[in-house]
């Protein structure tokens, strides 16, 4: 991907605000349909207490969300000097939540080993996520200058760990259809997100008449990323190797 293939990208269509903006709105309700009933089944005790670090965690996270909402409303106000000055705090929150995401998946394996929700297996999505996101926003970030690679970098960021809202509520059903396997995983973990990600092709295709170079490859990546995930969790090697990490 170089400058000259990206600068012949339209950075601007009139609907891109609407379209993105829908896109965000999916997101948030995903994670509050995920999350929220998650969050009072802790509460009732139907699991394991949370430890401090996932506080932080979702502090971390929502903070994400909350900072995107905001920049893309600077934006629609005309604000782009705001938008670019609070560019610093999302490197901050981007950092922080490279450590806080595999910090929490170690901390929450080791409480949860030995009762009903015990995955160790799970170890691989919780840290290869972080992966993903992490480096897809930093990419974001590198490219601020470029409006058309920048917001959908961030945004393609953000749906990727958004997955982990969708999943708690089609996991179940899916589980339920397909049993288990690489196939019944991928999806219970990512139909929802890589549908958004397929929503953002099908948009610039119908907007640009192409895709963007920095859309292909970060989902090109993404996609790889999921798909290494749902083969490494299936195998039967990576559940003793995953146990000892978390220290069992």
């Amino acid at each position: 991907m170089n400058n000259a293939s990206i600068g012949q990208f339209a950075p601007f269509q009139p609907r891109d605000r609407t379209f993105f903006l829908l896109m965000l709105t999916t997101i948030w309700a995903g994670i509050f349909a995920g999350f929220v009933p998650d969050v009072f089944e802790h509460f009732q005790g139907k699991h394991v207490s949370y430890a401090l670090v996932v506080h932080l965690h979702a502090a971390a996270y929502v903070g994400w969300l909350v900072l995107l909402t905001t920049q893309m409303t600077l934006i629609r106000v005309g604000r782009a000097d705001l938008h670019r000055k609070l560019g610093i705090v999302g490197l901050g929150l981007v950092l922080a939540m490279a450590v806080l995401g595999p910090w929490t998946a170690f901390v929450m394996q080791d409480r949860q080993f030995g009762t009903p929700d015990s995955d160790p297996p799970f170890l691989i999505l919780q840290l290869l996520i972080v992966v993903n996101f992490t480096l897809t926003a930093l990419a974001g970030l590198a490219f601020r200058r470029n409006a058309a690679t920048h917001k959908r970098l961030m945004l393609i960021a953000t749906i990727l760990i958004s997955g982990a809202g969708f999943a708690r509520w089609i996991a179940g059903p899916i589980a339920k259809v397909l049993g288990s396997g690489f196939v019944s995983f991928y999806l219970q973990m990512y139909a929802c997100s890589d549908l958004l990600l397929i929503a953002m092709g099908v948009y610039d295709i119908m907007t640009r008449r192409r895709l963007h170079p920095a859309y292909i490859m970060a989902v090109g990546f993404g996609v790889s990323n999921q798909i290494a995930v749902a083969w490494i969790y299936n195998l039967p090697a990576w559940k003793p190797i995953a146990t000892q990490l978390i220290g069992h």
